[in-house]
């Protein structure tokens, strides 16, 4: 029996994405916020081992999840996958209505920095941000923290994510852009 912080490893980690909607009971949600604008909606989950956002326009839909194998996925819809290990970038055009656009990157940080870095998130939390403290089995550790802080915009969204991993000294972020793409000879 460990006495670790609860998480899985962050080589355990996977960044997802599908061309479909999948339902919440993938997921062991932990904070949950829906963001509504005329012309598209998104369902933003902290999860287990990560986060989860849901981007609808009309009939279009895309899911990007970061998760870890806690979260069993279906392969159907997936467009994307890739493990958490250095930084990465994707690009996809899922059909014409959608541009998405996203970094991830693990940084491992010496324990006297990582523990600095995880007392600033949990006193200067914006406000506003889906925030999920861990209970953490070691009390020795900083808890675990997720923070994802939401950015609707007109034409989109902009989702910005923080994990820690205080077992290994580690911090998850992503930025992702889910962006309406205008139809030919309109303006978004």
């Amino acid at each position: 029996m460990g006495i670790g912080s609860g998480r899985a490893p962050v080589a355990e980690l996977a960044f997802q994405v599908f061309g479909r909607a999948l339902h919440p009971d993938w997921f062991a949600t932990r904070a949950h916020r829906r963001v509504s604008l005329p012309r598209w909606e998104a369902d933003v989950r902290i999860i287990e081992g990560g986060h989860a956002v849901i981007f609808r326009h009309d009939r279009a839909r895309l899911t990007e999840i970061l998760a870890g194998p806690e979260t069993s996925l279906p392969e159907p819809g997936r467009l994307y996958r890739s493990p958490i290990r250095s930084e990465r970038t994707a690009s996809l055009h899922p059909d014409g209505s959608i541009e998405y656009q996203s970094c991830f990157e693990v940084e491992h940080l010496h324990p006297d920095v990582f523990r600095h870095l995880s007392e600033e998130l949990t006193v200067s939390l914006p406000k506003g941000d889906l925030v999920h403290h861990l209970r953490s089995r070691n009390r020795l550790l900083p808890a675990p923290i997720s923070q994802v802080h939401i950015e609707p915009r007109a034409a989109g969204l902009t989702v910005l994510a923080i994990h820690t991993f205080p077992d290994e000294n580690a911090i998850v972020r992503s930025s992702s852009l889910c962006e309406l793409v205008a139809p030919e000879g309109r303006s978004r």
